[in-house]
């Protein structure tokens, strides 16, 4: 289904509170295992990984980069692992000869010493949780670091739906002051998608003249929605989905309660995303999957009360995993029968609806729209294609 704009890995941020310049300023209802700035595995992204650490070492690193990919896969924990490793000093004598890798030393001739250092550099190096800088990144108190994310609104007491220009504005005036140690400052969008006009329009105009030893780290889950002018000076840096070892790995590391949960079929639902593995298995969408199906394929349109109770189930205050896992499932069933539609008409219908479904969800969670009647019109309009593609009698 089309890639969602709300942002976590694996599993999501912590709670937080505060400012939208701020690692801590973004409160979730429901997500209280450890974000990005707490997460120091990453799984696969070997390519990606060495990229960053080829660019740093080249001594051309650009000052903007655009990390690009579906949501939960680990665009953010890489940013954070590269901001510690920079803001940590690991990086420092990055760009030195490398040794030969543990296990290989004295190897027999030059050109297994070469390949050695090559995959020494290709790798960022680890900095562990108990570093000062690792530290003060995860608790959101690094001078060198900011993060933007959506922040409360102080009049709501509530999370907004988007990136505002005052928080945008809170890091620029970060970006303004000299760094007291005359090291790298680091920003953090999480996710750019997230950012209204306004806000985008002020990240630009520091994008457009960086400080000296600044570094832009955008993470975007869906890319078509960034300005062109913002895209257009990043580097753009694209993860894939991971294999699902690597998410099963990722499980394990990041949710090993979850883990044994992960079957083949729960699997294949997270296309290649732990974070959406985590959101997946915690919203038992096994189980709405199954009430889905027999809304659906129920008789009267719209599923009836069926279909209310869950509308009231996953509108509630705290359920908004919940809530996007079932947008994620009916987008999911418009698009099977997109793919298994008899005629061109059927699939244009069907594949419309896909799309649609899907920024229902996405804006009813943006805008703080009804999540009720979003539920139930979603599932009276699949429904009725579910119903015009049964076959006769059946």
């Amino acid at each position: 289904m089309p890639p969602r704009r709300s942002t976590t890995w694996p599993g999501g941020s912590p709670r937080r509170s505060g400012k939208g310049c701020s690692p801590m300023a973004e409160p979730k209802e429901e997500e209280t295992r450890p974000g990005p700035e707490n997460t120091h595995a990453l799984f696969g992204h070997e390519t990606a990984e060495a990229v960053l650490a080829r660019a740093w070492r080249s001594g051309r690193l650009a000052h903007g980069w655009l990390l690009t990919g579906s949501e939960g896969i680990g665009k953010a924990t890489l940013a954070f692992r590269f901001a510690r490793a920079v803001l940590s000093g690991a990086m420092d004598g990055a760009a030195a000869p490398a040794q030969a890798l543990p296990g290989l030393a004295d190897p027999a001739s030059p050109g297994e010493r070469m390949a050695n250092a090559r995959m020494r550099n290709d790798r960022l190096p680890d900095v562990g949780p108990d570093d000062a800088a690792a530290r003060k990144i995860a608790a959101g108190a690094h001078p060198g670091l900011r993060v933007i994310r959506r922040s409360v609104n102080p009049d709501t007491g509530k999370v907004r739906g988007e990136i505002v220009v005052g928080d945008v504005r809170r890091a620029m005036e970060f970006l303004g002051r000299t760094a007291a140690d005359g090291g790298w400052r680091i920003v953090i969008v999480d996710p750019v998608d997230d950012m209204n006009r306004n806000a985008a329009n002020a990240l630009l105009k520091s994008l457009e003249e960086p400080p000296d030893k600044c570094l832009f780290l955008l993470i975007s889950h869906v890319s078509g929605t960034v300005l062109p002018t913002i895209r257009s000076r990043c580097q753009i840096l694209a993860l894939s989905p991971l294999p699902a070892a690597d998410v099963r790995a990722a499980l394990g590391a990041a949710a090993p309660d979850l883990a044994p949960k992960a079957d083949e079929a729960l699997l294949n639902l997270a296309a290649g995303s732990p974070g959406r593995a985590i959101r997946l298995i915690e919203a038992d969408a096994g189980a709405l999957q199954d009430r889905i199906d027999a809304i659906l394929e129920a008789p009267e349109a719209g599923g009836g009360l069926a279909a209310l109770d869950l509308a009231e189930q996953v509108a509630r205050s705290g359920a908004t995993a919940a809530f996007r896992i079932v947008g994620e499932l009916l987008a999911r069933r418009s698009a099977r029968l997109a793919h298994a539609a008899a005629s061109s008409a059927a699939r244009d219908e069907a594949a419309a609806l896909w799309f649609e479904v899907a920024d229902r969800f996405r804006e009813a969670e943006r805008l703080n729209l009804d999540r009720r009647h979003t539920v139930l019109k979603a599932c009276r309009d699949t429904g009725r294609l579910v119903r015009a593609a049964a076959p006769p009698g059946g």
